[in-house]
């Protein structure tokens, strides 16, 4: 599919900010380990709802760009999900860092479009 610079544009918007927010959440998890016992379960809950939303987000963007990697990312993050609600933190942490693969894809490919139109 090639992509006008409008698409190139939204793609390139949704894949950036859900690199933010994935990195950011891959960090909390990684914190939780550290929290005081009666902190912990109210962080993995509410780090469970993040990531739920941010799935959701995913598949939002999907369906606005046509772009199925950003599906890819959001299955990912269901694992990830798993991975929390057994209170492996670590692993959840690095999980979270492979839904980047393919939303660093849609990223480059509408960088390189809106490169080519000198837009960026």
């Amino acid at each position: 599919m090639t992509l006008t610079p409008k698409d190139a544009l939204l793609q390139y918007h949704l894949a950036e900010r859900l690199k933010l927010d994935i990195m950011m959440i891959a960090h909390q998890f990684v914190t939780i380990p550290s929290l005081k016992k009666e902190e912990k379960a109210g962080a993995k809950t509410i780090l469970i709802a993040l990531t739920d939303v941010l799935a959701s987000d995913c598949e939002a963007a999907a369906k606005m760009t046509g772009a199925d990697e950003f599906n890819q990312a959001a299955a990912v993050l269901l694992a990830v999900i798993g991975l929390a609600e057994s209170n492996q933190f670590g692993l959840a942490s690095d999980k979270s860092g492979e839904a980047m693969t393919p939303i660093t894809t849609v990223a480059a490919g509408a960088f390189a479009v809106l490169h080519e139109h000198g837009l960026i």
